[in-house]
């Protein structure tokens, strides 16, 4: 019997798409890998922005300018709380036991993405304050010596920088969080 019982089911199975598990397992396994390295890359540099922020003050504290202290300081506490949130936001989640490899890496997406489409709350927020007290006790320098039109147009450039800068970590944040959203429709096309 070469003739299929019922063969409108096997003639709308013809494109069915199957993905083998050990191809998910590796899926699952380098982005695994690739949120660990990105989080050790932010912890060094969150530990590098904490100690710079101590020797930078240091320094200020030394020469008498303790309004630019203030403003590190708060930019190295920002360093810490930006740590703490990568910690809680974006750390890699625990594989379940019970849970198939398919599921994991699509619960995996899907917080990654969140985490990185609400990066400029929990990561460039807590930089802002420090960044804001920095700049203005830096426009207040020069103001004292010549006045704040002169410090706007002086300086006002490198504070465009920095918010441009910002804003553009925001904007490829959320491109990356947009191709992670992708990657879960890729992964609900074949359930």
């Amino acid at each position: 019997m070469t003739t299929p019982p019922f063969p409108n089911w096997t003639e709308s199975a013809q494109d069915a798409v199957f993905t083998e598990p050990t191809e998910v397992l590796l899926k699952a396994d380098r982005f695994d890998q690739t949120v660990r390295r990105r989080n050790i890359r932010e912890y060094a540099a969150g530990v590098s922005g904490v100690v710079l922020s101590l020797a930078i003050a240091g320094f200020f504290a030394w020469i008498g300018k303790f309004t630019h202290v203030a403003a590190v300081l708060i930019l190295g506490v920002g360093f810490l709380v930006v740590m703490r949130n990568l910690h809680h936001r974006a750390s890699r989640l625990e594989r379940l036991i019970e849970e198939p490899c398919i599921d994991h890496l699509r619960r995996q997406y899907l917080h990654q993405a969140e985490a990185l489409g609400s990066v400029g709350s929990w990561y460039i927020g807590p930089l802002v304050p420090g960044f804001l007290a920095m700049q203005l006790a830096i426009f207040w320098d020069v103001a004292q010596d010549r006045g704040w039109e002169e410090a706007l147009a002086d300086k006002g450039w490198a504070f465009a920088i920095g918010v441009a800068f910002l804003v553009g970590i925001i904007a490829l944040n959320r491109w990356a969080a947009r191709r992670l959203m992708r990657k879960v429709e890729e992964l609900d096309a074949l359930n």
